[in-house]
């Protein structure tokens, strides 16, 4: 089906944008998309008609909530988790990640080992090197093949065979390469070992379907700001295992908020909903192993 470019440019403003008279290019899209006016109106309306507090008995809170209902519900469906209360929001994926090896780390101890990989971008590195510093716990990593730039599927299962390995992070697409890993392949031979699987998916799931439940893994996470959507992050973990952790911050609640502080973007959550609905109007989702254009 052919696209027609006009009618999908006057769906952003930003494009409409000129300096001195010449129409803006972007050209940084991996880092950051531009945003439909869906997705603003959706905002906008927030704002002005349930712009509160969470948890409030009064009709502005109680909308809000609703809002916010629906923004995890979406979330939930664009990613086919089994519950909206697998969803998690955050400020950005890298804090999320922060956040949630933090909580993973209460389950660990000293000489304990995790798994890295020489593919991942810094977001689903640097907070797990942190915990490690932190912990002393024992930093194990995953190569790539020079030649063809996907993981080493046999040194992963000689990894996850001779060390006992607490949790991998791995990612479904590589910002540097472009390469489409085999994140179902690489959970199953991780769960063989009862290993905790963390999926960076920030620059898959812009550009292939996600289905978490497919995939198997025991946590995903996705930066709405890299589909049309506001600067956030969205955290996917099953829910027994967001049951058990403890979140690491001064205030606990229960329920698919107690991973994040209460009441923050609550705006960009609210636009969440249309972001999943403006993803599905878009041409089918891409499928090959490259993606052209996510360095």
């Amino acid at each position: 089906m052919a696209l027609n470019i006009k009618t999908i440019r006057e769906q952003f403003p930003a494009l409409a944008l000129k300096d001195e008279g010449k129409a803006r290019i972007y050209l940084d899209n991996p880092g950051g998309t531009q945003v439909p006016r869906q997705v603003l109106e959706r905002m906008e309306h927030y704002l002005i008609h349930t712009n509160s507090n969470h948890g409030g008995p009064f009709r502005t809170s109680v909308e809000s909530d609703k809002v916010l209902k629906d923004a995890h519900q979406g979330m939930a469906d664009l990613l086919n988790a089994k519950s909206a209360d697998e969803i998690v929001f955050g400020a950005n994926m890298t804090s999320l990640t922060f956040a949630v090896s933090r909580s993973i780390g209460r389950l660990l101890k000293h000489g304990d080992v995790i798994l890295l990989t020489r593919m991942d971008h810094d977001g689903n590195v640097g907070p797990w090197l942190h915990l490690a510093e932190d912990l002393g716990l024992e930093v194990k990593w995953l190569n790539f093949d020079l030649k063809t730039y996907e993981y080493d599927l046999e040194e992963a299962q000689s990894i996850f065979k001779d060390n006992n390995i607490k949790l991998a992070a791995i990612n479904y697409a590589s910002n540097c390469l472009g390469t489409i890993n085999n994140v179902k392949a690489l959970t199953e031979m991780a769960h063989l070992s009862d290993t905790l699987v963390f999926v960076d998916a920030v620059q898959y799931v812009p550009h292939g379907p996600t289905d978490v439940q497919d995939i198997g893994c025991d946590f995903l996470a996705c930066s709405p700001y890299k589909f049309f959507g506001p600067h956030q992050g969205v955290l996917w973990g099953k829910a027994e295992l967001l049951e058990k952790l403890e979140a690491y911050k001064v205030n606990i609640w229960n329920g698919w908020e107690k991973l994040w502080v209460r009441n923050t973007l609550k705006i960009f959550r609210s636009s969440a909903d249309a972001v999943k609905s403006y993803m599905l109007q878009c041409s089918p989702f891409r499928t090959t192993n490259r993606l052209s254009a996510v360095a």
